[in-house]
């Protein structure tokens, strides 16, 4: 979802140029993967090891979706090193 749909939800009271300063100053590559790092983190933290086991692998059928550019988890496709 772009900045332009998300404001058009109306739902949050934010300007386009807001969320864009927001993009621009905050959103980097460095803090989203710290942001990841940190639900990641969380996750193993809150699972329940009756349920899931004390592994920390998981399985993916490695499908590779088309992202916009300024998608920075899909920039990259981790088992052939090249861009998306």
């Amino acid at each position: 979802m772009g900045i332009r749909a998300i404001v058009a939800t109306g739902e949050h009271g934010e300007s386009e140029a807001a969320l864009r300063h927001v993009r621009r100053h905050f959103i980097t590559v460095d803090n989203l993967r710290a942001a990841v790092t940190k639900l990641v983190n969380a996750t193993f933290a809150a699972r329940d090891a009756a349920w899931w086991g004390q592994g920390t692998a998981c399985a993916s059928d490695s499908k590779k979706f088309g992202s916009w550019s300024s998608n920075f988890m899909t920039e990259y496709h981790a088992r052939y090193g090249a861009t998306a």
